[in-house]
């Protein structure tokens, strides 16, 4: 669990380093990541903070800001802040629609704002991009139907995680699969940053109802950085699991694929955008139909013993033909999908 925790703290050095080395009148661009879970090993701001960091490589005129506010005041202030002093070479990326409510009735006259993951459109300078989660974590569910599936979820009332949690269940039993079973870690955020809490009530084996064979089994962890102590548990027990957000296949050889969610990637174009000085869309929508939604397959975990045996399923080129089969019902869930 302490990888994540360096590879943070190495950016955050990266994030100095570059910040000093910048040379004046070069642009300004501030980062206010999701206060509901942290960054090492959590599934939506340690991507983003990846992306940001190879965006401002490639574009070294860029001096980085990143904030990590608490709670949603604490962003409230950095905003107003940011915003008492946007110029013309400066923008703000919001990360997640907990940010909504700080752009409303907001007119911007200087500078740029980008909002992740809303469908809202709002005034001139404020753009808004999205991330269409539920026809990707469908494909997801049609290729695992196969399995016993044990989904661990970090809450109720999320939209973006309920988007993933509905599309995976409602994707595995409409093409047949008969044992899901959710378990839902907290009533609160807290959910996304519990992994020794996950892995203890794993190891406990008491709350979590685990299938009859290991090789049947098949985790799906859409809970933050408590995702972390599912992984632990794989690799002590053999478990497989679905990774969720982004490449999971380094946490455990037990992976055999992640279900990709680029909002990374789609940060990376939009700041190369801004800083060639080109326009926002006012809204643009991403997932399956652009590729930034995609599932990707671990070559490690075909090489591992587990895959070579009798009891396990399938075979790399049968998961892959599965997607194929599934890929065009999943574009069409995407697009008829309401968010």
């Amino acid at each position: 669990m302490m990888k994540g925790v360096k590879i943070v703290v190495l950016l955050l050095l990266s994030v100095i380093f570059l910040s000093c080395r910048k040379e004046e009148g070069g642009k300004d661009l501030t980062i206010i990541f999701a206060t509901t879970t942290g960054l090492a090993g959590d599934a939506y701001n340690e991507p983003l903070m990846r992306s940001i960091m190879e965006s401002v490589a490639a574009n070294p005129d860029v001096k980085l800001h990143l904030l990590k506010p608490d709670n949603l005041s604490e962003a409230r202030s950095q905003f107003d802040e940011w915003k008492a002093s946007a110029d013309e070479g400066k923008a703000l990326v919001l990360c997640g629609p907990e940010f909504e409510s700080l752009v409303e009735g907001v007119n911007l006259e200087q500078g740029r704002i980008l909002l992740l993951d809303s469908d809202k459109t709002y005034g001139e300078r404020i753009a808004t991009a999205q991330l269409k989660r539920y026809g990707g974590a469908w494909l997801a569910g049609a290729i695992i139907k196969d399995f016993q599936i044990r989904l661990l979820k970090g809450l109720d009332g999320d939209r973006i995680i309920d988007e993933i949690c509905q599309g995976v269940e409602d994707g595995y039993k409409e093409n047949g699969g008969t044992d899901f079973q959710k378990y839902v870690l907290s009533t609160g955020y807290e959910g996304l940053n519990m992994a020794d809490e996950l892995y203890g009530i794993l190891m406990g084996n008491e709350v979590v109802d685990m299938p009859d064979s290991n090789t049947k089994g098949m985790f799906v962890p859409v809970c933050g950085a408590s995702r972390l102590g599912a992984f632990s548990y794989s690799r002590r027990l053999y478990w497989a699991l679905v990774g969720i957000g982004d490449d999971c296949s380094s946490y455990s050889d037990f992976l055999p694929f992640s279900l990709i969610l680029d909002l990374g990637g789609i940060l990376k174009e939009y700041v190369s955008g801004w800083a060639q000085n080109n326009p926002w869309p006012a809204h643009a929508d991403f997932g399956l139909a652009t590729g930034h939604v995609r599932i990707s397959f671990s070559e490690r975990f075909y090489r591992h013993e587990l895959a070579k045996t009798d009891s396990w399923p399938l075979s790399l080129d049968e998961w892959r033909a599965l997607e194929d089969e599934n890929k065009q019902i999943a574009l069409e869930k995407e697009a008829g999908h309401a968010h």
